[in-house]
């Protein structure tokens, strides 16, 4: 009986720390410092998971640009799991800055520039 008991237990603590291993996995920091060195404002900003061939939508809103010297903090979290996406700033002149394969699970800034 006792090793009925000790085998129970023994179970019950290997799943609950896969639990607690999933959990965190799942609930991983998506949250991104996006700083605007570049000469002109960012207008749009797009973020995709990799195993997407499409831009999702502005993270900006539609009303909302970020100034040169400026920083907003994005949740960058689609809901699928993922921690690589590919992202996009398009600035106020027309150029495009775009940085693949970004870590947004441990990463915690991407600075768009006027060289990138």
């Amino acid at each position: 009986m006792k090793l009925i008991r000790r085998l129970a237990t023994g179970i019950a603590t290997v799943c609950l720390l896969a639990s607690l291993t999933f959990s965190a996995h799942s609930e991983e920091n998506r949250r991104v410092r996006i700083i605007n060195r570049a000469s002109s404002s960012i207008r749009y900003l797009y973020a995709s998971n990799v195993d997407r061939r499409t831009w999702e939508e502005d993270l900006l809103g539609p009303f909302a640009v970020l100034l040169p010297d400026h920083y907003v903090d994005v949740n960058i979290d689609d809901g699928t799991g993922h921690c690589r996406y590919d992202l996009r700033a398009v600035l106020s002149d027309g150029r495009e800055a775009v940085t693949s394969n970004f870590n947004v699970c441990a990463e915690p800034s991407w600075t768009v520039t006027d060289g990138n």
